[in-house]
């Protein structure tokens, strides 16, 4: 009795184990910035941005395809073959910059601001949805304009695309 209780111990044990390891493996990596110094008291450097689903330090091209469909997630329809517009030197300078400013002005909420990218890249305008607090908008919608971008692609042309940026701002 007591050998087929153990049997069936560490045959739970193997299920619960390959579930939890498939479960794992299953979540969506996660991409982010450190702080440069580690909070007061630790060794560990906290992430000052992160949750990006996407490498942050990748242009457009250098992305996956599977990557890349993340990306087209962002959008209501990309039809097969087009593209989204994408900041030239990746996601990092903007979400570096974003976390400087955040450091001097402690913005609490959601950013969500498009940035309007012209057939040659540039930002042309920005519409703000997410407002965490106007000196935080302001400097996010100044960012993107100053930011280089690869332009959209649509039929096979660069094209005038919306990019959008959403991140949340906390306050710890």
């Amino acid at each position: 009795m007591m050998k087929h209780q153990l049997t069936l111990v560490a045959l739970s044990t193997l299920v619960f184990a390959a579930a939890w390891c498939s479960e794992v493996k299953a979540q969506t990596p996660e991409y982010g910035i450190k702080d440069d110094r580690p909070a007061a008291g630790s060794a560990i450097r906290p992430y000052a941005v992160r949750g990006s689903a996407i490498p942050i330090d990748k242009t457009y091209g250098e992305l996956t395809p599977e990557e890349k469909q993340v990306v087209n997630t962002w959008y209501e329809h990309i039809p097969p073959g087009d593209e989204p517009p994408f900041p030239l030197e990746g996601l990092r300078p903007i979400y570096a910059a974003l976390s400087k400013a955040q450091a001097k002005l402690m913005a609490q909420g959601e950013l969500y601001i498009f940035a309007t990218v012209d057939a040659k890249g540039q930002v042309t305008s920005t519409k703000i949805i997410g407002n965490p607090s106007p000196e935080m908008t302001k400097f996010a919608a100044s960012l993107l304009l100053l930011t280089k971008f690869k332009p959209a692609v649509c039929g096979g042309a660069p094209c005038i695309m919306d990019f959008p940026l959403r991140h949340m701002f906390i306050v710890n």
